[in-house]
Order: structure tokens, then C-alpha cells, then sequence
């Protein structure tokens, strides 16, 4: 083999996987620099039984520029309004990414009304709800893009 010829196939498989370093060194570094909330989810349930709330789940990204995925948090103790006897609430924060949806869900027992909302950034309320006496309340949204 020629001298030539060897350095034209060094070239080209040099070339060949720098190529498919940049491809997968951009999709990972795509992925974790993606958009990104701060998503608060708050439950609020007012009435006689307002100490707990029952089959609580959120929507939360693993990782920043992943799919929203379920976090099943059980039964949950609000924290009382010390404003109103009759009145709890319950809050958390989670990240989920641009364009992805966020969503919560809680059941409140049967002598409350349960209200929950979806806020970007603490703030920025995208969606809100109110169930029926003793009823499943779901909020749900898709998070905007970014500069939307």
C-alpha cells in the first residue's frame, strides 16, 4: 500500500469518528443543557377532614431534558392555615423540562374539597382545579417553551 493511500484511509477513519463523537458528545450535551422549570405543585383542601390527602402524584423530569415521569407520593399530612381552622395545604417543587407536561393529583378525605395548581417558577400559575367533596382533584399542563 502507498504511502498516499494509507494516509488518505488514516484521514478518513480519523474524520469518520470525530464525526460520530460530535453526534453523540451534541445529543448529551443537548439533553443536559435543555430548558428547564422549577415547577411548584400546591394542594389545598379546605372542610372538616383537611389533616391529609390521600394518592398524591406528580409529574417530575428525572433529568433535565427528559421526559416527565410519575412520582407516586402516597398519603401526605398537610400543613394547617394557621389563617383558617379550616383550611391545609400541601406543596412541592420539581423539575420538568420545556414543553413537557406537569401534573398533580390528590384525593382529600371525604368531609374536604380539594383545590391544587400548577405554578412555573413559584409564580406563573398554568393551570388549577377544584374537585368535589371527598373527590380526586388533577391539575395538568403542558410547560411552555422557553420565551413563550
Amino acid at each position: 500500500m502507498s504511502h498516499s493511500r494509507a494516509l488518505r484511509l488514516t484521514t478518513v477513519a480519523a474524520a469518520t469518528l470525530l464525526t460520530a463523537l460530535t453526534a453523540t458528545g451534541c445529543s448529551y450535551v443537548a439533553k443536559y443543557t435543555a430548558d428547564a422549570y422549577s415547577i411548584t405543585y400546591r394542594v389545598t383542601v379546605e372542610g372538616d377532614d383537611i389533616d391529609t390527602i390521600s394518592a398524591v402524584e406528580y409529574g417530575e423530569s428525572p433529568n433535565r431534558g427528559e421526559e416527565t415521569a410519575a412520582v407516586d407520593a402516597g398519603g401526605l399530612v398537610t400543613k394547617n392555615d394557621s389563617a383558617d381552622a379550616h383550611t391545609a395545604s400541601w406543596q412541592t417543587e420539581a423539575l420538568v423540562t420545556a414543553t413537557e407536561e406537569a401534573w398533580v393529583t390528590a384525593t382529600p378525605g371525604a368531609g374536604a374539597v380539594a383545590t391544587c395548581s400548577i405554578l412555573i417558577d413559584g409564580e406563573r400559575e398554568i393551570d388549577t382545579a377544584t374537585a368535589g367533596m371527598g373527590e380526586t382533584v388533577e391539575c395538568r399542563a403542558t410547560t411552555p417553551a422557553f420565551g413563550d
